[in-house]
């Protein structure tokens, strides 16, 4: 346990240094060496931690959609409107985008299975996402329940299409947010909420 908690640390150290690189300079921009130097670590141990460049990368997104799944599920527990739950799975959303911007930026890489080299990361990668859509679908499921939602409504293509729209009002905003707020003279606060709205609007009775 004191041994798993160990390699945990330095797993994290190294990631952390490797993300801020990421971000600044780009994943593929960004050597090993570059990660050595920031994170501290010799480049024999972070390969002792680490197989590859990719793997860190692959370990920043999963770090990222276990916060999310987590609080998602937290969130829906405790909230017990669908209208409560979609605020708050906006919320986490949001707080996803700011501080996992790595996770959040590369999730999109990984739509399938086709072109990548299956390591069990991956795999990890794939369940998570593959979870956070089966939370989003019993939520879709009881919105019907609850009589918010026509009956109609295809379940998994509306998990789709409704989270693919939040990802991307949630990009738009962090890849063109300055210009965008100012031209329209609008806070972050009020352009993410007028999108969530319209988002919202689409798929209620």
């Amino acid at each position: 346990m004191v041994k798993d908690n160990i390699i945990a640390l330095h797993q994290k150290n190294i990631a952390d240094g490797a993300a801020s690189l990421f971000i600044n300079k780009g994943f593929t921009a960004t050597s090993i060496n570059d990660i050595s130097k920031l994170a501290g670590y010799s480049r024999r141990t972070i390969y002792k931690y680490f197989e590859s460049k990719e793997e860190i990368l692959y370990y920043l997104i999963i770090e990222g959609l276990e916060y999310l799944i987590q609080s998602i599920e937290e969130g829906f527990c405790s909230c017990k409107s669908f209208i409560s739950r979609y605020e708050h799975y906006c919320e986490c959303m949001l707080y996803f985008y700011e501080n996992y911007p790595i996770s959040a930026q590369s999730v999109d890489q990984f739509q399938s299975k086709a072109y990548l080299n299956i390591t069990p990361s991956v795999e990890r990668i794939f369940t998570l996402g593959e979870n956070i859509n089966d939370i989003l679908a019993l939520w879709i499921k009881e919105g019907k329940e609850e009589g918010v939602l026509e009956e109609s409504l295809e379940t998994l293509p509306t998990v789709y299409i409704l989270s693919s729209n939040i990802h991307a009002l949630l990009k738009l905003i962090t890849t063109k947010g300055s210009y965008i707020l100012t031209y329209l003279q609008m806070t972050k606060e009020e352009f993410l909420s007028h999108g969530y709205t319209m988002n919202l609007k689409s798929i209620l009775k």
